[in-house]
């Protein structure tokens, strides 16, 4: 086979050329630090390395919610902080407020402050991150949270969501928390009931919170509890005449002025019970202002809405006409004679001996004698009543509702600036309200730090969930460094190979160029 020398240029010329591609490539390699230039130099190990690096920018990405959650979050915490020391203040103000020796000037002073502690609640609760941002407004986070109306009542304007920010592959964390489930979903009371007193009461009834005794018999029906006067009524009426029934000796039953029974003897058979008497009264109970009760062999009286005005009992004897033969003896115990219509009248004492608990469609629960401090105990519910309710004195007791904690500094104030000092029963209304402030606010602060308590521990989550994510970018980059970066011990002693073997490959090449048939003649 013949070589020509043209054939002898192209493949001494071919195999420069490809060493001085090596050449560059390893130049490139080591002025890169990169083992794979193209992706065709290693097309699986370019597609785990892209593979590799989408997992470090997700991860870097992750890396950038964990800083912006943990400002939310952190700035949440200082609020929260905040709302507590308010709230405290406000309970300081409180108990200062619950002193009978204070004035009504006094307490109006304190409810100034407690009023200027309201708005900074509200301020707080409207609080801004650093992009403009409401935290407490769930999903809508461009619109403020909370306004309060002309008529004083408090708003929410955001929703009941939560936002979520992800911060690991499998992770999410909450980085808002909505004005409803912060603000709005306390239950007032003691969480399962409430009890709140008639703002008409003129005795000095305080109302305890109360407790559940037996969850299973909460019926969440609204019960009344309203207080009575014993009575020495018996259930007789008594005619002391010896005479016959011609004689015709009436009698009348008067209350607040009000006629509610009358009879004679003609009649033959006047009520004798006190089922039966209790019966007249209360079909006259809308004129009279006065219901009556028979409990244990015994007639209760009591007005229908709490009244300072006292109860008159009038029993009267018509026809007498022949002195002391006549006589008759009334139900309360009035002992009527003489000639003329002889009248006694009772004025039962205003302070009550007698409790009766009835639910919303006016059946008893539970009765008895009341005494400072004993327990009324019904359906589940526990609880007692301290001081000297008046007879017609009333106390509701409903199911909890959820209440915000703007409303309940806001009673607080209502009830600093409103009610007297100058009364018992003006301190027992002033009483009865701070202590369901008390336990309102008590329960406001328990929600906060729950709250408080859950924002920590979201920021020790991210700060977990940061050092989780660094330690796998530290991985991830290992990893693809081991695919993709240069071996430089490995590149250099390459490079000095091949620039050996281009310099190997020019010199033959001169060489062969230099040979001739006329260098051997």
């Amino acid at each position: 086979m013949r070589i020509s020398t043209s054939q002898m240029q192209q493949n001494g010329l071919g195999r420069m050329l490809e060493q001085q591609a090596k050449l560059l490539m390893t130049q490139q390699q080591i002025a890169t630090g990169k083992r794979i230039i193209n992706p065709s130099d290693d097309p699986a190990g370019i597609t785990n390395v892209m593979g590799l690096q989408q997992s470090l920018k997700s991860t870097e990405q992750y890396q950038e919610n964990i800083d912006y959650a943990r400002a939310r979050l952190s700035l949440e915490d200082t609020i929260l902080g905040g709302l507590g020391d308010s709230l405290n203040r406000i309970r300081e103000l409180a108990v200062q407020g619950n002193n009978a020796i204070l004035t009504k000037d006094d307490r109006i002073t304190l409810a100034t402050e407690i009023r200027q502690q309201l708005g900074e609640l509200l301020s707080l609760s409207n609080s801004q991150d650093a992009n403009g941002e409401y935290l407490f407004s769930g999903f809508q986070g461009k619109t403020q949270p909370f306004s309060v109306s002309v008529s004083g009542d408090y708003n929410y304007s955001g929703d009941d969501g939560q936002r979520f920010l992800q911060i690991g592959l499998n992770r999410q964390i909450a980085e808002t928390d909505s004005g409803t489930d912060l603000f709005r979903a306390v239950r007032n009371g003691n969480g399962t009931f409430t009890t709140l007193d008639n703002q008409s009461n003129t005795g000095s009834g305080v109302i305890d919170v109360g407790s559940v005794t037996n969850p299973a018999l909460i019926d969440g029906d609204t019960y009344n509890l309203s207080f009575f006067a014993a009575t020495a009524a018996t259930g007789t009426l008594t005619y002391g005449d010896d005479l016959t029934t011609a004689d015709n000796l009436g009698y009348t039953l008067q209350i607040n002025g009000t006629t509610v029974y009358a009879t004679n003897e003609a009649d033959l058979a006047p009520v004798n019970t006190l089922v039966g008497l209790a019966a007249e009264i209360n079909n006259d109970t809308g004129t009279t202002g006065v219901r009556a009760y028979v409990d244990g062999g015994a007639l209760y009286l009591a007005n229908t809405s709490p009244t300072s005005t006292p109860m008159t009992i009038t029993e009267t004897m018509s026809g007498a006409s022949d002195g002391d033969l006549d006589g008759l003896t009334g139900y309360f115990g009035s002992n009527l004679t003489g000639t003329t219509t002889p009248s006694r009248a009772i004025t039962l004492n205003s302070e009550a001996d007698f409790y009766l608990v009835e639910d919303s469609a006016g059946n008893v629960e539970t009765s008895g004698n009341y005494a400072d401090g004993e327990l009324i105990a019904f359906n589940g519910i526990q609880t007692n009543v301290r001081g000297t309710p008046n007879v017609g004195d009333a106390i509701s007791i409903s199911p909890s509702v959820n209440q915000d904690v703007f409303h309940t500094v806001r009673d607080l104030a209502d009830a600093m600036e409103n009610i007297g000092a100058n009364t018992p029963a003006d301190m027992a209304r002033l009483n009865n309200a701070v202590n369901r402030f008390f336990v309102a606010v008590d329960s406001g602060m328990v929600n906060l730090n729950q709250f408080r308590a859950q924002v920590g521990s979201r920021l020790n989550a991210l700060d977990s969930q940061e050092s989780l994510n660094e330690d796998f970018m530290l991985e991830l980059k290992s990893t693809i460094s081991e695919v993709e970066d240069l071996d430089y011990a490995e590149a250099i002693t390459r490079l000095t190979q091949q620039q050996t073997a281009l310099e190997a490959a020019q010199q033959s090449y001169i060489r062969i160029q230099g040979l001739s048939l006329f260098n051997v003649l």
